[in-house]
């Protein structure tokens, strides 16, 4: 069936003023070319609409069931077509963004407020989750973009580079390396390390750098969470390598952050998306809005 929109256009229009003349002059559209239209609508259906008069025309009993059908065709249409504008225009959309725990209670609210009081009819969702739970989200097509570490190449994911920040020694306020400016990671050969999962991109790097120096290293605890870790932490259980950013969180509790050197090693912290698939325009604009935040702050850094 080809049955196109101005055939369902010229239908309705000479259905509502009965005359061909008034409904090409509606449709800014000569007479003939209106009855054409008719034509070609009637045959694609194989029945006939309208019964022609000499001055007037009137629906037939199927052009009377049909007409309620094409109003509908042509009105959800427009509301699609309405609704894509508006999505287009951000007077509406949804995003869905993923971040991992730490980031999502530190860097990932602050951007969002700012983008919701520029774009108020936006909804945003926020999926707080582990790191490595992060591309798998993504290649599930659960969430639009995310804040996390990519440990590694995927050829379905692209980062882009929002911040670069180290990793710390996290220790009680009482640990004997608590006074101290600096601790090298061979230090940590003999403390209780608190480590988080092994699926953790962090994880890797933490082990990358252990095992360097400390070849038949051991984490005495692991868990999922940074939270969890920084409790612990504050518990006397150990001590922990986590991100600079994860200081954040740590000042409701007994721990200090200590610069972990010999290597000094740093994380990247990205904007993940999915290769070859283009976001809403919701979603772009968020996308934006962190990717511009990351250059304010490079610009600010340079400054310092």
């Amino acid at each position: 069936m080809n049955i196109t929109l101005r055939q369902l256009r010229a239908f309705i229009a000479v259905a509502e003023l009965g005359q061909f003349n008034l409904a090409a002059n509606s449709l800014h559209l000569t007479q003939s070319a209106v009855s054409i239209l008719i034509r070609d609508l009637e045959e694609e259906i194989g029945a006939r609409l309208f019964d022609r008069h000499t001055r007037m025309v009137c629906l037939t009993l199927v052009g009377q069931e049909f007409l309620p059908q094409a109003r509908k065709i042509l009105k959800d249409l427009e509301l699609a077509v309405g609704d894509v504008r508006d999505n287009a225009s951000l007077k509406r959309g949804q995003v869905t963004i993923a971040a991992a725990i730490v980031l999502a209670a530190t860097i990932v609210p602050p951007i969002i407020a700012r983008f919701l009081r520029m774009y108020p009819e936006i909804s945003v969702n926020i999926r707080d989750m582990p790191e490595e739970a992060i591309t798998p989200a993504l290649k599930r097509n659960e969430v639009d973009i995310a804040v996390g570490t990519l440990s590694e190449d995927d050829t379905e994911i692209s980062a882009t580079p929002l911040l670069r920040d180290k990793l710390m020694l996290i220790c009680r306020e009482d640990h004997h390396f608590a006074k101290r400016r600096s601790v090298s990671w061979a230090e940590l050969k003999d403390e209780n390390l608190i480590v988080l999962a092994a699926t953790n991109p962090l994880r890797n790097l933490v082990e990358h750098n252990l095992i360097r120096v400390v070849p038949n290293f051991r984490p005495k605890y692991e868990v999922r969470f940074s939270t969890t870790a920084i409790s612990m932490i504050s518990a006397g259980m150990g001590v922990g390598v986590l991100p600079e950013n994860s200081s954040q969180l740590a000042s409701a509790v007994q721990v200090k952050t200590i610069d972990l050197v010999d290597p000094l090693v740093m994380r990247d912290v990205s904007l993940l998306q999915r290769r070859q698939h283009s976001l809403s325009p919701a979603a772009d604009r968020l996308r934006a809005a962190f990717v511009a935040w990351a250059a304010d702050r490079a610009g600010f850094s340079s400054r310092d």
